[in-house]
This record gives structure tokens, sequence and C-alpha cells, in this order.
């Protein structure tokens, strides 16, 4: 039992947010299935984040820059379904969702860069 409590805690020493690098893996799909999946190899840029300590306003800054991505990515769902109701031959549903995750993410990461950036140069 101490054992596993040891691992655990070591565990909970490595910032999660660098799992989001796992999903570059699906760029390697671009070779094969279609070009639009080498886009996932954008994801790769947040491996840096396993060497980065996870202190308070590091914390701070992740839930930041996730609230405003979440936000944008409401604003963007409840824009594109207007749309999508009002022009249905110009935007089909599957490309309103895939279009609001991705705003939803490229607005999580410029915001988490800029809020890094403000960060360091405060130090």
């Amino acid at each position: 039992m101490l054992e596993i409590y040891h691992y655990w805690r070591s565990f909970m020493k490595v910032n999660k947010l660098g799992f989001l690098s796992i999903l570059a893996l699906l760029g390697f799909m671009g070779f094969t299935v279609s070009i639009p999946f080498f886009g996932f190899f954008g994801f790769a840029q947040y491996i840096r984040y396993f060497f980065v300590t996870p202190d308070e306003l590091f914390q701070q800054n992740v839930r930041k820059a996730a609230s405003y991505g979440f936000f944008s990515g409401v604003w963007a769902t409840g824009l594109a379904i207007a749309v999508h109701f009002l022009f249905p031959a110009i935007l089909p549903v599957n490309i309103v969702l895939v279009s609001c995750y991705v705003v939803s993410m490229i607005c999580f990461t410029i915001s988490l860069v800029v809020l890094e950036i403000n960060e360091q140069r405060e130090i």
C-alpha cells in the first residue's frame, strides 16, 4: 500500500496539461486517411507542459484560459446554430460542431500563451 501511495504522489506532480499532446498522434492519420488530420500535429506543442511545474499561478492561468475557451465555444456554437438554421445549405451540422471545437481550442491556446507571456514579463 505504501508503494502505491508514493507512485500516486509522484503522478500527482505531473502536469496533466501535457497529456493533450497525445492528440498529436492522430496527425499520423493524415498520411493515410485524409489530409485534414495533419492539423492534429498542432497539439504537439503541449508536450512542453510536461516540463512545467504546476504552481498556483500556472493553475490560475489555465483556469482563466479554459474559461475564455469555454465561453468562446459557447458563443461560436450559438452563432453557428443560428447561421445553420437561417441558411442550412451553407453550413452543415458537422461543420458547425467541428468549427465550434476548433474556435474553443484556439481561444484556449492563444489565451494561455498570452497569460504565460504576461507572467514572464512580471518576473
